[in-house]
């Protein structure tokens, strides 16, 4: 059964990309619904989740190429973002230490575990970096990673909707607010607007993966001392 595993996946993932194209709905997200499927599928099956990751780890690989792939449009306008690269560091820094400051007071105010608390200290980075810093401060590194695929799938379906509704209507400020916050599915869905929103989402996300590991480890134990 288990042969079947990527070629049911990719299958998942192409129907549902061809029906968000068609619809060209923010709910039709092919990666949730790739997602959803494929636990139903596995659940209805009584497939054991850790002998599908096993079959299908080829995906990991290509994930680490799909991510070097987001530096195309970022070449592509890198003129423009050369002119601004002071801001988007500045937009990025602001954003992780957001981030971070939200996490604290709402899991402080809530009491929660501090091994928790550090788990969802650094989700403003994409989840290979996630990791490293989550296990550095003494998380959870799989509470982690799946808040980051969490927070990219709902800033994919909401993340432009929410910013012109707040009036940010600016193409770049679009795409540094996706890639920042959202990562590489952020990212992809910026890439699917348009060429300026992708260059400056994935010129966002390399610098959230630069900086997070520099901020993070330094800024989270001195606010959660204040926090206690």
């Amino acid at each position: 059964m288990m042969y079947l595993a990527i070629p049911m996946t990719v299958a998942l993932f192409l129907a549902f990309r061809a029906l968000h194209t068609k619809v060209r709905s923010p709910l039709c997200n092919p990666v949730l619904l790739t997602i959803a499927a494929s636990v139903f599928i596995l659940s209805a099956w009584h497939i054991d989740i850790n002998e599908y990751r096993a079959h299908t780890q080829i995906f990991d690989y290509l994930l680490e190429l799909a991510v070097v792939a987001l530096a195309v449009p970022l070449y592509k306008q890198i003129h423009q973002l050369r002119r601004q690269l002071l801001l988007m560091f500045i937009a990025v820094a602001a954003g992780i230490i957001t981030a971070t400051t939200t996490a604290v007071v709402i899991t402080s105010l809530l009491r929660v575990p501090e091994q928790l608390q550090a788990s969802l200290a650094s989700l403003a980075v994409t989840t290979p970096i996630t990791l490293l810093v989550t296990e550095q401060l003494g998380g959870l590194g799989s509470i982690a990673a799946s808040m980051v695929i969490l927070i990219g799938i709902v800033g994919a379906i909401v993340g432009f909707n929410t910013l012109k509704l707040t009036g940010i209507k600016h193409k770049g400020a679009q795409g540094v607010a996706l890639g920042g916050a959202c990562h590489a599915i952020g990212t992809a869905t910026a890439i699917a607007d348009n060429e300026t929103s992708a260059a400056y989402a994935s010129a966002a996300m390399a610098l959230s993966a630069l900086l997070s590991p520099i901020i993070v480890p330094i800024y989270y134990p001195w606010l959660a001392s204040l926090a206690l």
